[in-house]
């Protein structure tokens, strides 16, 4: 296993001969053909980069990010159009924030005063959240490593290669001793926690990651913050039935895709039930 402590964003994606656990839920949710396929990143992705940056390293967000301040323009718009519901839609705003872009670097990513302002409410939240403050004190370690990349450098029995890069890890002696992955949400109640976390396959990144950095998945912790007001916070992890459904379809995944590498074609990157007729 080879560990890195500063590689960077670009060069660790870059990574495709290794298995990531965004390609495993990829292929649970739907197939091996799916998860190949490069999609152009979204606003929500792009906030939810812009929040690890933050949390995990000042100086890469100050050196990623730009907050594009549109407090004076929207002021200046809505002092002489009242009327004006929407200024970011405007002449106006349009232009100025294109001519503010072309002062950006290309390796740059803009982000609003808004969105700034979540991220800053967003993390007093994650830190003053009791519950996390309970596993900094019930886990017993010496050192925290976040953003931290991890590659095997032998393939496994399914003749796969594994990559991961854990938001945080609490550290005893080098050692992972506990997982925390930040997740962004717009409710961060067990209701809505729960529906988000089976529809985005939390469960498999929990195992996966657990799996490659042997680290009991009962010390695996979600901690779920809500990007809107009030900012509200919770931590989850996963009881004992979870975790072993997990691993087990885990194991299911990493034997498809194995099969996949050995043999690619359109009957082992489709759909797991492509090839026989499904009753329902």
């Amino acid at each position: 296993m080879k560990i890195y402590s500063d590689l960077s964003n670009a060069d660790y994606h870059s990574m495709s001969d290794h298995v990531s656990s965004s390609f495993v839920k990829a292929v649970a949710k739907h197939s091996i053909q799916r998860a190949m396929k490069k999609f152009d990143p979204t606003p929500a992705l792009i906030f939810g980069d812009a929040m690890h940056t933050y949390f995990e390293d000042r100086l890469a967000f100050v050196r990623r990010f730009v907050v594009f301040d549109d407090t004076e323009i929207v002021a200046r718009i809505l002092e002489q159009r009242p009327e004006i519901s929407v200024p970011s839609m405007t002449r106006e705003y349009k232009t100025f924030k294109a001519e503010f872009e072309q002062s950006v670097k290309d390796d740059q990513t803009v982000i609003t005063q808004y969105e700034m302002q979540s991220i800053e409410y967003m993390y007093k939240s994650a830190v003053d959240n009791a519950g996390l403050q309970s596993i900094y004190q019930d886990f017993n370690h010496d050192d925290i490593w976040d953003e931290y990349s991890f590659l095997t450098d032998e393939p496994d029995y399914h003749g796969l290669n594994y990559r991961v890069r854990p938001d945080r890890l609490l550290v005893k002696d080098e050692q992972p001793v506990v997982i925390i992955d930040w997740k962004s949400c717009r409710d961060a109640s067990e209701r809505a926690f729960r529906a988000d976390f089976w529809k985005f396959r939390y469960d498999l990144q929990a195992a996966f990651y657990c799996s490659l950095l042997e680290v009991p998945m009962d010390q695996f912790f979600y901690v779920a913050i809500e990007k809107e007001f009030p900012y509200n916070s919770a931590v989850f992890s996963l009881d004992e039935d979870t975790q072993m459904k997990a691993m087990r379809e885990l194991e299911l995944i990493k034997e498809r895709i194995g099969k996949w590498k050995e043999n690619p074609s359109p009957e082992t990157s489709g759909l797991a039930n492509a090839n026989t007729i499904t009753y329902l």
